[in-house]
Parts: C-alpha cells; structure tokens; sequence
C-alpha cells in the first residue's frame, strides 16, 4: 500500500474530546438604541467612556440579561439601570439603581496563572481553555423579525440583573407586584431599560489600533477601530450586543486632544517657557520630539454616520467633542471610527462637473477623503474615479442610501479595504502617485467595491451567514459593471475569461458558495474563493437571464429591487435571503433558475467538457457530442501548495464540508459553426438536468456549395496593396481580419515565418466549415476539451472579434503542438496592434515554447527579440528608445516581452547568452527622463527578469556537475549581473520608488538565485533590513526569503521570526508573519530541505568504482514517500512531525521557549493566537505530562526565650508551611493476607482520582544496587527546587521505594513459599537526619482527568467521554493500546538514568542552596500508567485491592523547612 493511502489522520487536527460547544439560546430581548461616548488617551493607548444600552425585554418573567464585552474593563460597581416609563406619549426616565452586574472577560483565557507553568507543547490544553474564545456559532438565527425573535450575543460575558437587590428595604417590590397582576398579557412584557455601563480598554489586543505612538514610531499619530467578519471584535471596543442581526439607531461622541501635540502632550515652546519649573505634564516620548508645525496640527474624527455637533470639551479646552449619528439602523460591526491629523479632499467638487451637478440634483453623492499629511495628491489619483462610480451608480440602480460617502486611509490595516456604514477604511499600500500606471485597474476596482457595499452590504444585509454570498456577489457585480464602463468590454470579457478558467482549476475539493459563508473568518484565502467564484456566477446569471428576458438581464432586476427597497424602507425588505432572492430573480426575468441556483450556488465544482465534432455527408449535419467529465477529474487529488497549507489545516480543524460535485450541469448553450462560405450560424442546445453525461446532438448544416479557396493570387493580390478592392468581395475580406501584417516576402525571410504546406491547404479546402465555436456567448465556466484541427484555431484567433474566441484561440496555441506556422502566427498577434493587448500578451508568452522547435532552435527567441527591437529599440540595435508610457496597452505588451525573453531555454535548460545580454543591456540604457510616467515598476520587472534569466529551468546531473568546466564568459556576465541588481538596490536607498519596489525586486532577485545555487547563500544580505524602522514591506520580504533559503529552524532566527511577530506594532505584519512561518512549514513537511537518499552499495559492489546504481529500491521508496507527503495533509504534517523529532530534537527547547513566549504575549489577538496554536500543533507534539507549581499555605509560631526578663517580654515569630491538614483523615487498616494467594480477581474500573501526598522533608532513601525489569517503569516525582520553579524533573524510582500508609507499616509474610511476595521496608541511613517517615494520601476525584486545564480554570459540567487512542507518529514505534480506560490518558516520557547508575539525580556542584524562608512549591505531575507499570503495581499491592484502570495524578508536597 502506498504511504498516501497509509497515512492515517493526524492527531494534532483533531478537536477535543469534551463535547462541543452548544450555540447559546437567544437572549428575549433586543436593543432599539445605543449611545456611545468615548474618551480617547493617545500617550496610554487607552479608551474609556460610558454606553447606554436601551433595551426591550419580552417578558416579565427575565431577570438577567447578557451582553457582550471582551478585553476591556467594565465598571461592575456602577452599572446604573433606569426603567423607562412612558408618559404623556414619550418616553420618560424613571427611578434609577444600581444593578448587580457580573463580568468575566473571555480574553483572561490567554492568559494563565503563576505556575501553570504551560509550554508550546501544551498547545491543545491552550485551545481548550480558549474553545469558547475561538468558537464560531454553528447555525445562525435569521436576522428577519429579531424585534420579535431576540438576539445571541457572541460571548454573553457581562451578565446585568434586572432585579434590585434583596438587601434593599425599598418597598415598590409588593406594590409593583400587585398592580402588575391585573394588567393584559401584552403590558406585561416589553419593557423597556436603559443601562448605563462604565468601561475603560486599555492596550488592546483586538478592536482598536494606535499608530504613531510608540517610542520609534515616527509616523503622524492616529488611532481607528479594526473590524472581523466574525463577531467578537466589536466587543472589546465597547460593551454591546455583537450580533450581525442586531440593528439599532446608534449616538456616537468621541472626545479627543485638539492637536497633535496635545495628544502626545508635548506642549509649544511659547508654552513651555510661561510654564513655573516645566511643570506641564509635557511628555517627550518619541525619539524626536515633534516640531512647532506640527504640534498645531488639528485633530479630526471620522465616524459612521452624519456629523451632528462639534464643539470644545467644557471642562477642558485642549480637548473637542464630535458627535455622530447614522440615518439608518445597523450592526455594532458596521460601524467604525478614526481619530487623526487627518486632510480632507472634497472629492466630489473636485471630479465632479457642473452639469452632472444639475442632473443628478439632489441625488448627488457627495464624496469626502481624509488621509495623513502630505498625501492629498496621491489620494486625488488614487480614487479619481471614485465619483464617476458614485454618479454611474446612480444612474444606472438607485440613489444612494445615506447621506454622503466617506473614505480613510489608514496605516497598518490588515485588509487592503473595510467597507462600513457610509465609511470605508483604506489601507495606505494602495496610494500610489498620478504617474504610476501599473496598479491603477486593480485598486480602483477595490476602491470602487466599498463604495457598492454600501448599497448590498451595508443598507441591505444578509439574512445568515450562509447568504453572505449573495451580498458580495451582487456588490461585486455592480463593480464590475461600473469598470466595464471604464476600461471597456474588451478589458470586461477578458478578466471575466481568466476568472473563469481560474476558478475551473481552483474549485476541486472545495464548499460551495452557500456553505462557504460560515467559514470566511478562517482567513483571507476563504475570502478570495468567494470573491473569485461570486464574481463568474453573477456574470453567467445575467447571460442567462438576459437570453430568457430578452436583454434586459440581471442590471434590470437589480434596479428594480433596489429602488423598491429604498421606497419601503421597512426592515424586511433590506434583509437578502437565498431563497426569496431567486424568486425576485425569476419573477424579473420569467426563467425558472433553481438548476442555476442548486448546481452554482449550493454545490461545488465546475463542468468540464469533451466535445468531439464530426460532419455527417449523408445527412448533411454536424454530429455534436458533449460529454461531462467532471467527476473522473474530481477524483484526482491536485497536490498541496506551500500557500494553501494554513488553509487545509484550519479547514480541517474547522470540519469544512467539502461541497458536493454535481454530476450533471445543465441549461442553454449557443453553437456557432463558420460555414464555408464563412457565415455563422448559432444554434442554441439545452443541456438537460434529467439528461444522461454524454448528449449527441445533429445541428443542419446551411451552405449547399463548396468552399472559397485560398488561392495564391488573393494572397498576392492582398500584398500587391489592392486591399481596397476587398471591399466588393465581403467573404473573401473575410478572410484576413486580424493578424494580416508580415505578408511580404521580406517580412516572411526576416521573421522566419513559414505558411501552411500544400498537404495541410488541400485539407482545409475539404473542410466543410472554417471553425466551431462552442458556448459562443460565454455562457458556461467551464473547461473544454475539442477536436477541432489547429488551423481552425487559427482562423478563430485571426477572424473572431469576440476576445474570449481569440483567448480560446491562444490557449490552445500555447499549449498545442510546437511548429514554426504557429510561431508564425503568435508572432503576427503579438506585432498587430488591432488585437486586445490581453491577447498580445498571452501571445508573447507563448512563444519561448517555441524556441524549442526540432531542427529549428531558438526560433521564438529571435522572433521576440526582433519584435522588442521593431517596437521599442533603435534600428538594428538593443539599445532602447527614450521610454514612453502614454500607451498603456503598450507598455503592458512590453513588459510581457521582457518577462518572456527571460524564459526562453536552451537544449542545456539555461537561458542562452544572446537573451541574457539583451535583458541587461535594457537595465543599462533604461532612458526615463522625457516620459511622465514612471518606470519604477518597469526597472523592477527587468531586474526580475534578468534574475530569471539566470537560473536553469533543469539542475544538472551529477555527471554534468563534475565535469563541468567554469565558462569566464558566464562568470563575468553574472557579476555584471549582480553588480547591476546592487545598483538598483543603493539607488532606491537615494530615491525611494514607489512602495520600494526597487528594493523587493533585487532582494527577490537574490534570494532565487540563492536558491538555485547560483550564488552562495548569504543570511547577511537580508538580515540587513530586519531592523526597526524599515518598510514593513521590505521586512517581510526578507523574512520570506529567510524561510525560503531554510533559515526557518536556525535557532537565533527562529527565536527573532517568534520575537518580531509577538513585539511588532503593525498587525498587518504579525498576519502576514503567520502566513510566512506557515509556508516556512510547509517547505519542510513537503521535503524541500531534506536531503535526497542516495543508494548504498552493496558489499560485493563496493571495489567496483564505476558502478552507478539508479532507481534502487531505496530510492524508488523514498519518492513514493516523498510523493506522499505533498499529496495528502495527514502525511505531510506526519513527516513534518519526524522532521521536529529527528533532524531538529537537539534544539527543541529553543523553539518551544520562543513559540511559548509568543503564546504568552500580551498583545496578540484572538485570530493571531488561533494561528500561532496551529503552527505549534504542527511542530510539537502534546505534552506527555504538565507540570504545575502551587505554593504551600504559610503559618507563623511564636517562642519566647527561655530566660525571662522582669521588665520587658521577647516573643520572637517564625513563618513555616502548612504540611498536614487541620483534622486527620480517617485511615483504613488493609485486610490482612490469607496464607494462600486468592485468584486474581478481574479489574474494576472506578472513578478517576488525585493522589496528594504530603511528606516533609524526611530521611532519603537509599536507592537499591538491583531491580528488577518490571519494577524499574514506575515513575515518580522529585521535589521541586525552589530555584526553578517551573521545572519538575522525574526519574526512574524502584518500586520498592514507595512508603507505604501509617496503617500498613507492618504486613504480615506468607506462610508458604507459595503466596503472594512482599517487598521489604527500605533501609534508612542512619548518617543523616531523620525526619518525618509518614506520608498523607488524600484523593480527590474528578470526572474528566485528561482535560486538567479545564478543571482547574473553571470546571466544565460534560459527561465523560472516550476518543481514539492516539496515533503513532513515523518516528517510533506505534503506543500501545491501553484500554478504552486509558484512552484520555497522557504517557509520560521517563528520563534517562544518569551514567554512574544514580536513579536520583544530585544537585550541581556549586549550586546555591534554597535562600531561607523560601516558598515551597508544590508540583503536580501528570503521568499515565505504563503495562510495565501495571504488573509492577500489580505485585506490590494486594490481590484483593482493585486496580484501577484510570490515570492518576500524584501530587506530592516536599516543602523547605523553614531555617531559624
């Protein structure tokens, strides 16, 4: 059997064996408003204010209700309830009281008390502590009729009573009562109260972010709230209900400093100097302080909602109050604020015209940025078209539906944007400057995104979780339809193409889209599934519905819903449900779509076709068969990548069900056939659901004459220059739409272009038509597999105007067959500049396939590289033109030809010299100084292509390497290389590019060259940049570098990876450090950096020198293993595990020192932890034992001397520790021995226990010169030193040792040689001091021993259950099953013996004694009983006690006695 079908799952995913977390009830009540005041302090990191929290309860009958509040303190002693009562017809203020209020903050679960002593190994002990931090509610309750329903907050940690308390003497409880019991049911309930709730966050793990505050952070300071899709993270700003249904009207003032230097509290000089001895708080906490100019910086909030009042703190003027309200109810996660120096662009005056202005009138959107200083001009073209979407949108769906749209740009933001309620949060990686080009498309597509969530997302909001699809689809939808209308169709059918044959290759073993929703906190490569499979679904549907409707689609439907929604303006109709959705959809369209819905939306996968075509003569029609293969590709596995590691991990701990294929997909599809006489003719077939895989359809066939040849004379004709005459002859001019240049005899020598032979011409002329093109209106993403002849591709590539025909077209070309006519025909698309430049580019990156042509080398290559110098370089030379950039499409054809130039390869599998050179020399004479676009991005994509250049595709073989002869040439060009790659490295240290790309560039350019072994590996060359105050960019990349070179389990980087992650300020960075330590695994259990197995020779074949041995059976295993462990997620974190074990034990202390230290950090957050608890499950295996240290209560005596003296009294008090208990405890006598032995009774399971054994400090024990074998598995534990208070050692201790109860201190002998033996009292030494001899056993059960964390923290009420025993890992040999008993149990690791044969282990020499009065400690040793030592036990005890087949903790107490 092969080691993939071998692999069992592995242990570390898993989940616990405590039943799982039960989705709380929901609360019945709900809240109609909350007010917010918020008080913000930038020098303490801190937050404090009140919220009042006006609810409704359902019934008279509550007395408690729960809210949520995490990592934050709340004020439990003034939590004030107020009944509201109405009066006069308002709602009026009633008596006020204290109420009684329980907190207890779910993030105290990170955090583990003194001597606990918890390592990385006890990550599972961790996770089950935390289970109902990380805990995601199984099922939603609908967000509909919530005012009826109620609410489920996420946590429910701060528990308020509505009762008053029953020490009052008040007396409205008797009278309340009675008038109470003669109202109506319905007056009863539905009462209404106000609670006030004090709380104050300070450094926070989760919710809030402050920048520019730190000692080194230089950066303008500003603070905003984060934001999670999974609730839990609004929490820890402020108490509230976390609940995704959960709508109200919302009150927010934040009160903050005025300037920037009050809030750092660095006072202006004038200040400082009319200030008595500089007595004026003043702080100087930066590492330099902030000038004049800015110090008066004015500080400025934004907020969700509309700004209601704005004035100056009363009671302190250096402080200024906002006040926000939004116009329409929403979620606590939908709101967000910003605290800042923060400049405001009026966008929406400044893009927009006047008379858009008088035509949208009222409707018009107003659009206001705020950014940090000095960045006006890069937010100006960043979201340039930011109004044009607002008016675009409009026009087209409804009008907005709040009042204005604001967006921030932010620092350290995890996620690139944060849409909110009418807010949006930008990250500032996404500003770039008006002359930069190159990420324009896609950043506008994620600005213009924000601002259509504000229709779907925001004002509209999903029923479930399950409907978050819909929500981000439709929003996605409306995006691409507005840079449809900006980039044009061509740009909008050719990504809808790629994102189509994208999510073909990526949706295997995949959740469908509706069962998707509920896992997208998991990380952001859920999200990017979602976002990649939403965007095709929405396209294809409005294909779909726009055929049935006849052409008004899915924009028509959407409108129309919108529009409605903004007329009822009821709750209901701003809630999106699946279900309810379709119907919308049909009704709009009258086109039944619950095929649609049930194969895209609730099942996974996508179709894939084998279409075969044949012309029947007789019948005189096209035999058609479309057979779906989607199943026989749905068994294959696709492998693992390095990127998706984290993400098969998470899914599996998370239980993601895999989406089911659907077998059959059905629904219209239109077949285009090019006639002979080139007229096409559509034919639409239905695929149906009740069909069978394979359907065969015969579509007639039109045209009753033959074929228009090609005759030599057109051809002559059409280069003579009479093109013009075409025109009269339609079909004839058919026949060269695109890609007729390069006809001319000279061309054709200069470019090498051949055309078709006289065989393949005779075998079109009998062709009966010119192509056929399946799925004609891109209704389908699907995959296709055609018959079709390759000169029929190429008359789809040149005579098909649809883009996504041509992108067909040149998929199969750069995948087909190599031959010189298809090099001919890739280099004509790629110098015609009627094509898209999407097709251009695909075209130049078909072509180093090419240069491999047989008896034809290097064809592509010189193909490209006088296609570069016809259209970019002085004539007959490689130096380039002076650059211009003003056409984009281009410069975007440019860079492709770079990029495939360094692809090309040789017979050798190296890029030959010719290209190399070229590529350099671009990089030397790159002449920028007359362009106004930049070329940052285009020196960073020569110096990419210059490293790819010199890296062979195929590392050579052993025999080549040995006989290799250094080539001075190569040598030399690569330091030319190399030097020039330094340059670029020092000038971005001159002129920083932008976003330092220059500097990522070259430091990926090294660090793949190092990898490939073209340059000696220097840590050096990236370390560099590790420092504080480097771009967060440029740190990360050199951290993934690092990993990559194999620097992950050094111990000192290891030790810094950990140390940065756990001490960095930017969140941004600690994720994407997650990320790269994953993949850094990753690489290891995939076997990158594990050495290939080399066969061994046999004895006879060891004086036989020139014997090479290949494929031994060695070898042949060890790939199959390897195979293995990058096919199947079991076997690779199996072999990563005996990675840790073998290669890496010598320093395991070191790593789980630095992942323990992580975990224990202060400041990580909830996601960060549950990562970090991954990666250590990935690299340690669960702790066999765990150590706790618990001090021993303290007493004090009192002596007094014994010569009394007449004036005074001298009492002198000593402290000593409690050893005994107050009261004895019964002991019982054991039975005595029968002087026979009775049968071995059966084993009885009884209940877990806990042994405690207290011992003073007594005698030592002698350890024996002998034991026998089964006695020596007992294991015990030493006493703790008091100098190391987390460290238990244990050690081997004979049986024979163990002292016996005070009851038993004689046992009575056999009377025979027959009975049952008795091992001896130990011996004492009579040299040492004697001390107490008798031992105290108390036990103490509990019903779940294995799960001791949870007991000890806060018990958990769950039955006992039973799990799997656990499995061996390929380290050693597989454990032993111990019984369905023992199955919880944790097996301790035995320390091995010391060399002079000592079984207990002395002190140091040198050593320092325990200082006097020192705290013992008490340390409690978790072991599982070996077999060894159950027949050991078995011995020793007697035969008529039961053995118990349980686990036991031995607690053994061994203090220090006090000295004098």
């Amino acid at each position: 059997m092969s080691p993939l079908h071998e692999a069992e799952q592995h242990q570390s995913l898993h989940g616990d064996d405590l039943p799982p977390i039960q989705d709380g009830p929901v609360q019945e009540f709900f809240v109609i408003k909350q007010e917010v005041v918020l008080d913000i302090n930038f020098c303490e990191r801190q937050i404090s204010g009140t919220t009042d929290v006006y609810i409704v309860i359902f019934s008279d009958k509550i007395e408690n209700i729960c809210l949520d509040a995490a990592n934050c303190e709340i004020d439990t002693e003034n939590v004030i309830i107020t009944e509201m009562k109405e009066a006069q017809g308002e709602v009026a203020e009633g008596n006020k009281r204290k109420a009684t209020t329980e907190y207890n903050d779910p993030y105290n679960k990170f955090v583990h008390r003194e001597g606990w002593n918890l390592r990385a190994e006890h990550h599972d002990i961790r996770r089950l502590r935390a289970r109902n931090v990380f805990h995601s509610r199984k099922s939603d309750v609908p967000a509909e009729n919530r005012e009826i329903e109620g609410c489920t907050p996420v946590y429910g940690s701060l528990k308020i009573s509505l009762r008053e308390n029953k020490g009052e003497t008040e007396r409205p409880k008797l009278i309340i009562r009675k008038s109470i019991a003669g109202l109506d049911a319905t007056d009863k309930g539905h009462k209404q109260f106000k609670i006030t709730i004090p709380f104050k966050n300070k450094n926070p793990r989760d919710g809030l972010h402050f920048v520019g505050v730190d000692a080194l952070d230089n950066r303008f300071t500003h603070m905003y709230s984060r934001h999670s899709l999974q609730p839990g993270t609004a929490c820890c700003i402020f108490p509230c209900v976390d609940d995704h249904g959960a709508r109200c009207d919302w009150k927010i003032s934040v009160k903050f400093p005025r300037t920037l230097g009050d809030a750092l509290q660095q006072a202006l000089a004038t200040q400082r100097e009319t200030t008595k001895n500089g007595s004026d708080g003043s702080r100087e906490d930066r590492s330099t302080g902030l000038v004049e100019e800015d110090k008066l910086r004015e500080m400025t909030a934004v907020c969700s909602g509309f700004l209601m009042e704005e004035s100056i703190d009363p009671q302190d003027d250096r402080k200024k109050i906002m006040t926000f309200e939004p116009e329409k109810k929403a979620s606590v996660q939908k709101l967000g604020f910003a605290v800042g120096p923060f400049e405001h662009i009026d966008l929406s005056s400044e893009f927009r015209t006047e008379e858009d202005e008088v035509k949208l009138g009222m409707s018009a959107l107003k659009v206001h940025a705020y950014c940090l200083p000095g960045r006006g001009d890069c937010v100006r073209s960043t979201a340039a078209a930011l109004t044009m979407a607002a008016d675009f949108l409009t026009y087209t769906f409804a009008k907005y539906p709040f009042s204005n749209f604001k967006i921030c740009f932010l620092e350290d933001m995890v996620e690139d944007t944060v849409p909110l309620h009418s807010l949006a949060f930008i990250s500032s990686r996404l500003l770039f400057p008006e002359d930069v080009i190159d990420t324009e498309i896609e950043t506008t597509r994620k600005i213009v995104f924000t601002l259509t969530y504000q229709w779907i997302g925001i004002n509209m909001i999903p029923n479930t979780r399950n409907d978050l699809w819909l929500v981000l689809g439709i929003a996605h939808y409306m995006t691409e339809l507005f840079m449809k209308k900006l980039c044009g169709n061509n740009e909008h059918r050719f990504r809808m193409k790629t994102l189509s044959d994208r999510l073909v290759q990526a949706d295997v073993d995949r959740p469908s889209v509706y069962d998707l929703g509920s896992h997208l906190h998991l990380g952001e490569f859920e999200m990017e599934f979602m976002e990649l499979k939403i965007a095709v679904i929405f396209f294809l549907l409005d294909k779909r519905m726009m055929k049935a409707s006849g052409g008004h689609g899915f924009t028509r439907v959407l409108q129309k819903f919108l529009t409605k929604a903004q007329i009822e303006s009821s709750d209901r109709s701003t809630i999106l449900d699946t279900d309810k959705f379709r119907a919308v959809c049909e009704k709009g369209s009258r086109y039944k779509l619950e095929a649609f819905w049930k194969e895209w939306v609730f099942n996974s996968g996508c179709p894939r076709f084998d279409v075969k075509a044949k012309f029947n003569k007789k019948r005189l029609c096209v035999e058609l068969t479309l057979t779906q293969i989607q199943h026989q590709v749905a068994k294959k596995t696709t492998g693992l990548e390095k990127s998706d590691f984290l993400r098969a991990v998470k899914e599996r701990r998370a239980d993601v069900k895999i989406g089911e294929m659907q077998p059959l997909f059905s629904g219209p599809m239109t077949v285009r056939i090019h006639e002979a006489d080139g007229t096409p003719y559509e034919h639409i077939l239905e695929i149906r659901e009740d069909g069978t895989r394979s359907t065969k359809f015969e579509i007639p066939y039109n045209t009753k004459y033959k074929r228009l040849k090609r005759t030599r004379r057109l051809k002559e004709k059409h280069n003579a220059g009479a093109s013009m005459e075409l025109a009269d002859n339609a079909d004839e001019a058919l026949l060269y739409c695109l890609g007729d240049v390069l006809q001319s005899p000279d061309d054709q020598r200069d470019w090498e272009l051949i055309e078709w032979d006289p065989e393949t011409e005779r075998k079109m002329d009998q062709e009966s038509y010119e192509w056929i093109r399946v799925d004609a209106d891109f209704e389908w993403a699907c995959d296709m597999k055609r018959n079709l002849e390759p000169y029929m591709y190429v008359s789809q590539l040149q005579q098909d105007r649809d883009v996504v025909a041509q992108q067909d077209a040149m998929l199969y070309l750069t995948q087909g067959p190599l031959h010189p006519i298809a090099s001919g025909f890739l280099v004509r698309t790629l110098i015609d500049r009627r094509y898209f430049h999407g097709i251009r580019t695909m075209a130049a990156e078909a072509l180093p396939r090419q240069a491999n042509i047989k008896d034809i080398p290097l064809l592509g290559l010189r193909q490209l590289l006088k296609a570069f110098r016809v259209m970019f370089c002085y004539e007959h030379t490689n130096q380039p033109l002076p650059n211009d950039f003003t056409d984009k499409q281009q410069y975007r054809v440019r860079r492709a030809v770079i990029q495939a130039i360094a692809q090309v390869r040789d017979h050798t599998f190296r890029c030959p010299l010719e290209a190399r050179r070229f590529i350099l020399d671009q990089l030397l004479f790159n002449n920028n100084e007359n362009n106004p676009i930049s070329d940052h991005h285009y020196i960073a994509t020569l110096v990419e292509a210059l490293a790819t250049s010199l890296i062979p595709s195929q590392k050579d073989d052993w025999f080549n390497r040995q006989n290799k002869v250094e080539d001075v040439e190569e040598r030399k060009f690569l330091e030319e290389a190399l030097e020039q790659i330094d340059r670029i490295l020092r000038r971005d240290e001159w002129a920083d590019s932008h976003g330092n790309v220059w500097t990522i560039a070259g430091l990926d350019a090294k660090q793949r060259l190092m990898k490939a072994e073209i340059i000696p590996k220097s840590y050096t060359e990236f370390g560099q940049y590790l420092l504080d105050g480097t771009r967060d960019t440029i740190r990360l990349k050199c951290y993934e570098a690092l990993i990559d070179l194999g620097a992950m389990m050094d111990t000192t980087f290891f030790t810094l990876l950990l140390y940065a992650l756990m001490t960095d300020r930017s969140p941004y960075v600690r994720n994407r450090l997650i990320q790269i330590m994953a993949s850094g695994l990753a690489a290891i259990a995939f076997g990158e950096h594990t050495k290939d197995v080399k066969s061994e020779r046999a004895p006879e074949e060891a004086d036989d020198q020139f014997l090479l041995v290949q494929d031994s059976a060695q070898e042949i295993e060890a790939r199959k293993v390897m195979f293995a462990r990058k096919e199947n997620l079991d076997a690779a974190l199996m072999a990563l595990r005996k990675e840790m074990n073998e290669r890496y034990s010598g320093d395991a202390r070191h790593y789980s020192t630095a992942m323990r230290k992580a975990l224990d950090h202060a400041s990580l957050g909830r996601s960060e932890i549950d990562s970090l608890l991954d990666l250590a499950a990935m690299m340690f295996e669960e702790a066999a034992s765990w150590v706790l240290t618990l001090p021993l209560p303290k007493a004090w005596r009192v002596e007094r001397p014994a010569q009394k003296l007449a004036d005074r009294l001298l009492v002198t008090f000593k402290a000593y520790y409690k050893t005994r208990p107050k009261n004895a405890l019964p002991v019982t006598l054991p039975p005595p021995t029968a002087s026979l032995p009775p049968p071995r009774p059966t084993v009885v399971p009884r209940a877990p226990s806990i042994k405690i054994n207290t011992k003073a400090l007594g005698t030592p024990q002698r350890p024996p010169s002998s034991t026998k074998k089964g006695i020596l598995d007992t294991i015990f534990a030493t006493p703790v030193l008091p100098q190391k208070k987390d460290l238990a050692v244990p050690s081997h201790t004979p049986a024979s040792l163990v002292t016996p109860t005070a009851s038993s201190s004689k046992r009575p002998h056999p009377e025979n040689d027959q009975a049952t033996p008795v091992f001896k009292r130990p011996k004492t030494d009579p040299s040492r001091p004697s001390g107490p001899k008798k031992r105290l056993m108390v036990t103490l059960k509990t019903r779940n021993p294995k799960r001791l964390a949870a007991i000890l923290g806060k018990p958990l009420a769950v039955a006992s259950s039973s799990s799997n025993t656990r499995t061996a890992l390929p380290t050693g040999a597989p454990r032993e099953s111990l019984g369905g008993a023992l199955k919880d149990s944790i097996v301790a690791k035995a320390r091995k013996p010391l060399p002079s044969g000592d079984s207990i282990r002395k002190p140091l020499p040198g050593s320092a004694s325990p200082a006097a009065h020192a705290t013992p400690r008490m340390s409690i040793d978790t072991k599982t009983a070996t077999p060894a030592a159950a027949s050991a036990d078995r011995t020793s005890y007697q035969p008529s006690t039961p053995l118990s087949a349980r686990p036991k903790i031995k607690i053994i107490r061994k203090p220090q006695p006090p000295t004098s």
